[in-house]
């Protein structure tokens, strides 16, 4: 991190919301004295840009913060600042908002069971789980046995049995149906600060996100035991929040520390990274903190970037990404879920808002490149850049590049660089140029990736090559290059060597 101001803000996501709500809290509190336990319904104005669709929470300030898709098109919601949880119909863009039964409430993650009911993380004291039955509008408290336990991410399992993570407490806890008596599992290493969890499908395994081990760990529902998962070291994980994994097995990690969505090989243990392109400078951050991730039944995995304030598509094959503004600045989106069609829909925290963003967006740029090469660290390749505009209008372009070579994956001009930095590109036009990538001649050998961000407007296409690195000419590379050092050095010391030897015969 380079500065103060982005160690606070890039620090765990969900910390960063409890101290939001903790600002906020008492602006809320009144208005939950006032309805502990009232509904309330709402008609509400959407708001349409740039592809995305935006709705307005009634409650001001009230601090949305995670989103679920139901059954019959509708969504529930957290108000993490204003203590409730809220029902949004997309037929006619209406919100029912319910009060948590207790004051300084905190909804923070949400899930939903198969018999309907409404579960959701309790951030606020020691941290608490709550279900909410939507037919009777009863509230029922679950509390961890564990101290200042504070429950984040839940997600209910086929048999209704309810699975979270104890964010402070180190732990998987599970209420087991039909009773919802509690058991917990202590996570295989200290501090690690499980944030999120998913479940493999076809598979017994629970795969969970370690911000503070910066590490993911998979556990296992049939023999209760857990395996740990560090990255390697050319794979730096920062602040790893979101997770979700694939029909293969393989997990997708968001970087939430970094600018970055990462890919776990689970049967190979290989791991790669999937750079975002960077944040606007007027954000003032470094890293675009990729947030929570979703994926699609077509396998694109679907992604908000805090810092960057956009919307990220990545397709894995065709090592593709394309990002959208989001119309609201400084929106801060956070908890993300799918719908029935694959819309992709999100909170946006500051905003007091949540978006949609259709399925089917895409973009009208196209970027292809080589995907795969092997490289020497220090090494200069160059390969030819592809850029297609497959719209209707003419665009200016502008050329730029982020990479896995550093955590936040800003990229310096001796390191990727183009021989053209914008072009004009009319409909139905393709232009070739040529781009020269030298990684770092003291990268340890490992699998990196450039990503190579074509700029339109407030979008961005992106295609993401993986290098494979060695230093086998590592000691080649120094000679070479330091070469006129060498030799001046050797005839420094000739010279000196012939005027000690004419010295000492005088």
């Amino acid at each position: 991190m380079k500065n103060s101001t982005y160690l606070l803000s890039a620090s765990f996501l969900f910390v960063v919301l409890l101290c939001l709500g903790s600002v906020l809290g008492l602006l809320s509190m009144s208005r939950n004295l006032l309805a502990l336990s009232g509904e309330s319904s709402f008609t509400n104005n959407e708001v349409s840009s740039n592809h995305i669709r935006e709705f307005v929470i009634p409650t001001p300030d009230s601090g949305p913060n995670a989103i679920i898709s139901a059954s019959n098109n509708t969504f529930w919601l957290t108000e993490f600042n204003a203590g409730k949880i809220a029902e949004f119909i997309e037929g006619n863009t209406s919100f029912k908002e319910f009060s948590v039964p207790e004051n300084g409430s905190q909804p923070d993650s949400i899930g939903v069971d198969h018999l309907g009911n409404v579960w959701f993380s309790d951030y606020s004291g020691e941290g608490s789980v709550w279900m909410f039955n939507p037919k009777t509008d009863k509230f029922t408290k679950f509390t961890p046995p564990t101290p200042n336990s504070k429950p984040l991410s839940i997600v209910a399992d086929s048999e209704n049995n309810i699975w979270f993570t104890e964010f402070i407490g180190n732990k998987l806890a599970e209420l087991v149906y039909p009773n919802y008596s509690l058991k917990e599992y202590s996570l295989p290493v200290a501090n690690a600060d499980p944030a999120v969890l998913a479940f493999e499908p076809n598979s017994s395994l629970i795969w969970i996100t370690e911000a503070g081990a910066g590490a993911i760990a998979s556990f296992n529902t049939e023999t209760f035991s857990f395996s740990q998962h560090d990255p390697p070291p050319y794979i730096s994980l920062s602040d790893p929040v979101g997770i979700v994994a694939d029909p293969k097995g393989d997990i997708w990690i968001s970087e939430h520390g970094g600018s970055a969505v990462v890919e776990f090989i689970s049967s190979n243990s290989t791991w790669r990274k999937y750079p975002t392109s960077s944040p606007p400078t007027s954000s003032g951050y470094p890293v675009s903190a990729v947030a929570t991730i979703a994926m699609d039944k077509e396998g694109n995995i679907w992604f908000v970037e805090h810092f960057a304030n956009r919307v990220g598509k990545l397709d894995p094959r065709t090592d593709t990404m394309e990002e959208f503004q989001i119309p609201t600045p400084g929106a801060y989106s956070v908890l993300s879920t799918l719908d029935s069609e694959g819309n992709f829909w999100f909170t946006e925290y500051d905003a007091n808002r949540i978006g949609m963003i259709p399925n089917n967006v895409t973009s009208p740029l196209i970027v292809n490149s080589t995907t795969n090469l092997s490289v020497n660290a220090g090494e200069r390749v160059t390969l030819p850049l592809t850029i297609t505009n497959d719209g209707s209008m003419p665009l200016q372009i502008g050329m730029g590049a982020s990479s896995s070579f550093t955590y936040s994956g800003e990229t310096t001009p001796n390191e990727v660089s183009f021989n053209v930095s914008s072009i004009t590109l009319q409909p139905g036009r393709s232009v070739t140029m040529n781009v020269s990538i030298t990684p770092d001649p003291n990268l340890s050998p490992g699998i990196y990736s450039v990503s190579f961000v074509a700029s339109y407007g407030n979008n961005t296409s992106i295609h993401v090559s993986f290098l494979e690195v060695s230093n086998d000419l590592y000691i080649l590379y120094l000679v070479e290059s330091k070469l006129p050092i060498i030799i001046l050095g050797l005839a420094i010391m000739g010279l000196a060597s012939l005027f000690l030897i004419r010295r000492y015969r005088r």
